[in-house]
């Protein structure tokens, strides 16, 4: 069997399958320079001894029996030559002179094989590195802001008590003296547009921030206009209204008095 054919069969082969010397070498961990060799590109400066080894792994890699690539040298090829002292291989001077070895029998040598995986691990290890870092600082970020969220909250449910207590008291303070005033409170879950007039005097006109809330003081009556009937709630001195409405639909002429709250359906 000529060897050099069979090389350059079984480097046919892997490229009609679709496959690159890279792909080989990951199948057969073998180094690039020798699977070069073995396809034809300097396939008589390998040993023999090794020759055969490397072929049955190339043709496992491939799916392909070795016993049909692996068989006996053809009579008539050339014998193959050390690369290194220039003599063929197995004659009894050779033998005697050394004893094989793989690395002084192959003609690839150890100063032309370079790493593959140090620069790759550069880069993964960079790489990493960076992933890590995109991940701590979006970790940081997103920790502050949780701590950020029930903060505001928190501080939000402490005006709107406070407001609260405020009117609780402040409503206490009024039963005590001859005549009692109205009190109203009003508390924004959504922004919303509000219009307030105590006694017939404007107190209040523009946009009152989600979260935040405003109380009011009238002898006689308070007047409300919402653009967003389900966008707050009322504290009417100790009675607290919630439902004014559906959201989104505005509530002009809402009348608060001594008798109550009165709105227009």
């Amino acid at each position: 069997m000529n060897i050099e054919a069979v090389g350059s069969k079984l480097k046919k082969i892997r490229q009609e399958r679709g496959l690159t010397l890279e792909d080989m070498q990951k199948k057969t961990k073998v180094h690039p320079n020798v699977l070069r060799a073995i396809e034809g590109d300097s396939i008589s400066d390998l040993s023999p001894i090794y020759l055969k080894g490397f072929i049955k792994i190339y043709c496992t890699a491939l799916g392909l029996d070795p016993k049909e690539y692996t068989g006996p040298l053809n009579p008539t090829q050339k014998p193959v030559l050390n690369a290194t002292i220039g003599r063929p291989i197995g004659g009894r001077s050779e033998r005697m002179e050394k004893k094989p070895s793989f690395i002084k029998d192959t003609s690839i040598k150890l100063s032309t094989i370079k790493p593959l995986y140090d620069f790759r691990k550069i880069i993964i290890i960079g790489i990493s590195a960076l992933v890590c870092l995109f991940l701590v600082v979006n970790l940081v970020k997103f920790m502050s802001s949780r701590r950020k969220t029930p903060l505001e909250k928190a501080k939000v449910l402490m005006a709107f008590t406070s407001a609260k207590n405020n009117t609780v008291k402040q409503q206490a303070d009024a039963k005590k003296g001859l005549t009692q005033e109205i009190i109203v409170g009003v508390f924004a879950r959504q922004k919303s547009w509000i219009s307030a007039k105590a006694d017939g005097k404007t107190i209040f006109h523009g946009v009152l921030a989600r979260g935040r809330s405003q109380t009011w003081h009238a002898k006689e009556k308070v007047e409300l206009t919402l653009s967003d009937a389900g966008a707050v709630e009322l504290q009417v001195n100790d009675e607290r209204i919630s439902n004014l409405g559906r959201p989104g639909k505005p509530l002009k002429n809402i009348l608060i008095n001594k008798d109550g709250l009165k709105a227009p359906r």
